[in-house]
């Protein structure tokens, strides 16, 4: 434990363990991350897509992979109001509605028979835990049509955390590719006395998972670019002269993905 003496430089503290993780990441998940490139890779070239989904904070690396500047045509991500804006904490869209339904399979079961799920989609799920009951349902929704998925998650967190699911399984042991972000159990990197109380803070949950989606961006790019594959990647306005044309071929393309995908 930190010695509560000691001038406090928690920033410096966190950025060292920031850069740790990206570290444990390049050197120890460059093969995963490669297989699920491929993955995803195959699925968009094929005509068919990548769904992305996480609840919570891990909503966030879904938004950061689809739709972005420097992103591309071929994911479809699942970002469910509920599950996302809970920032009010209390009343209306608080935080107990939040955690009540992230805790409930049948929710989860709900939003996959929204869509049309083909053996030759796959889809790419976070959970820092691995252990969220509603992520954990659609990963087993998702096995249950065929579909392949990539569990993004800390098997640190996971080897210490109950399985929450009834089914009595967590992310990585439904994944068929699974990616560890190398975060510490518990998520938050520094614990600190103050006031006679142990602090913990600095998480780094986040910040991961969004480097291991713009990895799984890059490596998918680079995949499909070599495979002669025409990538549709979102342009960025007021710095590409065609952005509009661009994106409006972007938007009736997705249209067309998307009506593939909505349940019949």
């Amino acid at each position: 434990m930190s010695n509560p003496d000691r001038q406090l430089d928690l920033l410096g503290e966190w950025y060292k363990k920031v850069a740790e993780v990206f570290h444990y990441i390049m050197t120890t998940q460059a093969a995963k991350i490669e297989e699920a490139a491929k993955i995803i890779a195959d699925t968009i070239a094929g005509g068919h897509v990548c769904f992305l989904f996480g609840s919570g904070h891990s909503a966030i690396p879904v938004m950061e992979m689809f739709p972005r500047y420097g992103s591309f045509l071929g994911f479809l991500p699942i970002v469910d109001l509920p599950l996302v804006s809970f920032l009010r904490i209390v009343g209306d869209m608080g935080y107990p509605q939040f955690d009540f339904i992230e805790n409930s399979p049948e929710y989860g079961r709900r939003i996959v028979e929204n869509y049309e799920i083909h053996g030759e989609d796959c889809a790419v799920l976070f959970s820092h835990s691995g252990t969220t009951p509603i992520t954990v349902e659609i990963a087993l929704q998702f096995k249950h049509r065929k579909a392949r998925v990539i569990g993004v998650t800390s098997l640190k967190h996971a080897a210490k955390a109950s399985p929450r699911h009834p089914a009595g399984v967590k992310l990585h042991e439904v994944a068929d590719v699974v990616i560890d972000t190398g975060v510490p159990e518990g998520d938050v990197s520094i614990r600190f006395t103050h006031e006679e109380r142990v602090l913990r803070v600095g998480p780094l949950s986040t910040i991961a998972s969004i480097f291991v989606a713009n990895a799984l961006i890059l490596k998918t790019l680079t995949y499909l670019i070599s495979s002669g594959h025409r990538v549709l990647v979102l342009p960025v306005r007021g710095f590409d002269t065609d952005a509009e044309q661009v994106m409006g071929e972007v938007l009736r393309k997705y249209r067309e993905l998307y009506s593939q995908h909505l349940a019949k």
